[in-house]
């Protein structure tokens, strides 16, 4: 009777082979799920970037309507020391008025009473992707500075410095994994950083997002993506505001995300002109 209600071998076969294939897709359509799901939270991470990029753009040009002038990239006291960054005189420009008002301004960064507020970290210099470092402190947010640059250094510049025009100047950048206390003095050096996108030796505009880091030019609060490839010599261009240095530009129709809107906007291509 066993014998006979047996299944043949060729059944058997054919059952573990559909049990086989059955595993194989559920394997499939987990990974394929994660996959999605892992690209949908970097999507969220990477508009949550750049809406902190817009929002410190928008604070500058609004800084620049107040005084005239875009903020220096170090305040430094009487005789030259540096105290602290231009992220702080931007707090009131941020919805971070308290925050400002609690520091005291005629003391460095570093100092017992500022040091208090060190951890109070506005939301806007940090990108979501980095706060899994756990280095709450540090901004991911920083400009160019040094000679020649929108920021050089205690000196302010306004939009009619840029004789290379708003639209061929870098105002603001991302980097990952920063050490710059959102407080502290210190950016990106010209004379120091990188100019390969991403350089994993040296500092330079960086992320941890797939599509590049983000840069805003000098002519609005558009966020745009860099990539990998970009000529280091184009790069650097963009980082002055008087060089004259010849760059080969595109103009491509891009989605605004900040408004819905498509837009006109100029990005660096690859190559500079001969």
């Amino acid at each position: 009777m066993n014998e006979r209600n047996a299944s043949p071998p060729r059944v058997r076969r054919m059952r573990y082979r559909g049990c086989a294939v059955f595993l194989i897709l559920v394997v499939l359509s987990g990974w394929w799920l994660l996959k999605q799901v892992s690209k949908a939270r970097e999507a969220t991470r990477e508009m949550a970037c750049q809406s902190c990029l817009n929002q410190i753009a928008f604070a500058l040009y609004w800084y620049h309507d107040t005084y005239e002038a875009f903020p220096p990239a170090v305040v430094a006291d009487e005789g030259g020391t540096p105290l602290y960054s231009w992220r702080v005189l931007l707090l009131p420009y941020l919805g971070c008025t308290e925050l400002y008002d609690e520091f005291d301004l005629n003391a460095s960064w570093d100092s017992p009473q500022n040091m208090r507020l060190a951890a109070r970290t506005p939301p806007y210099f940090r990108c979501p992707s980095g706060l899994s470092t756990g280095d709450v402190q540090s901004t991911n947010y920083v400009v160019i500075s040094g000679p020649g640059t929108a920021f050089p250094g205690t000196q302010s510049t306004s939009v009619s410095d840029f004789q290379d025009g708003v639209e061929r100047t870098i105002l603001l950048v991302e980097i990952a994994n920063s050490t710059i206390h959102w407080m502290e003095p210190r950016d990106l050096d010209l004379a120091d950083m990188s100019f390969v996108i991403d350089d994993p030796g040296t500092p330079s505009i960086s992320s941890p997002h797939p599509r590049g880091p983000g840069i805003v030019l000098a002519n609005n609060i558009s966020v745009y993506r860099c990539q990998p490839d970009m000529s280091p010599a184009v790069l650097k261009s963009l980082m002055t505001i008087a060089g004259g240095e010849p760059v080969a530009f595109e103009r491509p129709r891009q989605r605004n995300r900040w408004s819905g809107r498509s837009s006109q906007a100029g990005e660096a291509s690859s190559g500079a002109n001969p």
